[in-house]
């Protein structure tokens, strides 16, 4: 069975409904109605666990100051057939097989001949007339450009075509436009300072029915005098096996998004950009201070319903304030796993979509956390503190829906269903860690078939779980509740109370001492999910322990990011 997560945004911080903002205002966007909805995997029976225990005061907390994270993020969780690693072509690993070892990430191919340019006239030159193999260089130094500079060469897989700053981030592009890429493939665009404009309702920079295009190690900080805009977008016909990685993309004051991703079949049929990896990037400083302003977005309403198979793996995003939504999922078969939010007003949100897997992010001291819409995600071995929403804006939302299914229309708001959580750590949130539904009539349809499975839930005060609408539907099993917060309404055969002794570790996170309760107390999946790995990337084997971090000797492979590992100058 194949999981996916889906972002979701649909109520108010207050938990009303919320009115959804445009997917985008950019020119370019196809009208044209949806594909269908991929066919709802089944379900099999749960069985609850008892709860015993007595109930004892919750250990303190404080704010986490995490470690910079290390290492690859682990695989994707959940079962299915094997897809292509998004931006490379090569077969994804095995669902809940270690990490791979880290890879050299900014060693580029060895070039058949290098070329330097010293003006903006010699780049374009030199770029109409690329070869496969050739290394262009833009010489070190500030560029005024006024059109975009048009990027439509092919290299192959063995021999890219590199056009890059002769030094990550020494050479300037201010004015009116930067690059425009189209009908490219197997080209490496890499080191570059953008801070030219952008028009108002447009894109800053296009990748349009590209293919294993790379865009490494830029910075964007545009001058975005607009009151609407997107900064970077795929889109086109055949878009597909790009890489987006080790960017900055900081400092928007307008609505509409830093990154989205679009698309369409080969064929210009409604599509959506396939098997895309977006990795290593930093997005901060996001100050609309309203709604309307996304950090990512992959895909839109129309798209919902139609898989995209993207990876989204070890971003950083922080201060990202400008909509309750920091990532906005919107299509459906993605990964997001190892990413880090810190200190946002908005949450990752699967809006539209399904068949989701979010798996091994830190969510820490945000407004906001997760929010679930659509079917058959798997949301699994996710960290949860400090979170302090409350409506919408709670720290993880299985919400109730205004449809059944996704339509494919902007309004809609597809019931969670068939939804896995399963070996989360959530602690010290407040008011409540996770709610069920949502109160207001315009989610009036109940989430349904949930399984709540092997997490750990702390709290100081509020609930813990929370019945906003009761679901149809709702298997507790394993979980290990604790502290002066109210169990709420989980049944007491799906929990037990016992005090998890957890202690504030050097990255920050607290985590199980020796001798904790949790370890060993998992229970065995009522859907047959079986996690081989934790939310540090270390091995689950033998008796399973509660809560996103299996006990274990030796160094994690993941952590909380911070600015050092993600951007243009990291590793």
């Amino acid at each position: 069975m194949t999981f996916s997560l889906l972002l979701t945004a649909g109520c108010d911080r207050g938990g009303n409904a919320e009115a959804t903002p445009p997917d985008d205002s950019s020119p370019g966007t196809n009208p044209s109605a949806p594909v269908p909805e991929p066919a709802d995997p089944g379900t099999g029976t749960p069985e609850p666990t008892p709860g015993t225990g007595t109930p004892e005061p919750t250990p303190g907390t404080g704010t986490p100051e995490p470690t910079p994270g290390t290492g690859t993020p682990d695989p994707t969780p959940g079962t299915g057939t094997p897809d292509p690693t998004p931006g490379t072509g090569t077969p994804e690993p095995t669902p809940g097989t270690p990490p791979p070892p880290a890879e050299q990430a900014d060693v580029l191919p060895t070039p058949k001949r290098t070329r330097t340019a010293r003006s903006l006239t010699e780049l374009r030159s030199m770029i109409a007339s690329a070869v496969p193999g050739d290394r262009i260089e833009l010489a070190d130094g500030s560029y005024t450009n006024q059109t975009p500079i048009e990027v439509s060469v092919q290299g192959t897989e063995q021999d890219p075509i590199v056009i890059t700053a002769q030094t990550v981030g020494k050479a300037t592009l201010s004015g009116a436009a930067g690059f425009h890429v189209e009908d490219a493939s197997h080209v490496i665009l890499r080191g570059f300072k953008l801070t030219h404009g952008v028009e108002e309702g447009d894109v800053g920079l296009r990748i349009v029915g590209s293919n294993h295009v790379r865009f490494t190690r830029n910075e964007l900080a545009l001058k975005d005098t607009t009151s609407i805009s997107t900064w970077l977008r795929l889109e086109g016909a055949g878009s597909g096996y790009n890489r987006i990685d080790h960017n900055d993309f900081h400092d928007k004051t307008s609505s509409n998004v830093f990154f989205a991703v679009y698309g369409d079949a080969a064929d210009g049929s409604l599509g959506i950009s396939q098997r895309d990896r977006i990795d290593h990037n930093y997005f901060h400083k996001l100050t609309l201070d309203t709604e309307g302003g996304e950090c990512l977005r992959i895909g839109d309403s129309k798209r919902g319903p139609i898989s995209a198979h993207t990876l989204v793996e070890a971003n950083l995003f922080e201060a990202c304030n400008g909509d309750p939504e920091v990532i906005s999922n919107k299509s459906s078969e993605n990964v997001f796993r190892g990413n880090t939010l810190r200190n946002n007003k908005g949450s990752l949100v699967l809006r539209h979509g399904n068949k989701n897997v979010v798996d091994g992010n830190f969510i820490l001291n945000n407004a906001g956390g997760m929010r679930v819409y659509g079917h058959d995600h798997l949301i699994t071995n996710n960290y949860f503190e400090g979170s302090t929403g409350t409506g919408a804006q709670g720290t993880l939302i299985l919400s109730s829906g205004c449809t059944e299914d996704d339509t494919g229309k902007g309004t809609d708001c597809s019931v969670a269903a068939r939804v896995t959580v399963a070996f989360n750590t959530l602690v010290g949130n407040q008011p409540t860690h996770l709610v069920i539904g949502a109160s207001t009539s315009t989610r009036p349809i109940p989430a349904r078939d949930l399984r709540i499975e092997n997490n750990l839930l702390v709290g100081a005060q509020g609930t813990l779980v929370d019945f906003e609408r009761a679901p149809e539907g709702f298997t507790a099993t394993g979980n290990m509740l604790w502290g002066a917060a109210s169990p709420g309404d989980i049944a007491s055969n799906g929990y037990v109370r016992a005090d998890p002794r957890l202690v504030r570790a050097a990255d920050g996170l607290l985590r199980p001492s020796a001798g904790s309760p949790v370890v060993g107390a998992a229970r065995p999946s009522t859907s047959g999910l079986k996690l081989t790995t934790d939310m540090d990337g270390q091995v689950r084997a033998g008796a399973l322990d509660v809560g996103a971090d299996q006990v274990a000797s030796g160094s994690a492979l993941r952590r909380p990011l911070t600015p050092a590992d993600v951007g243009p100058q990291a590793p």
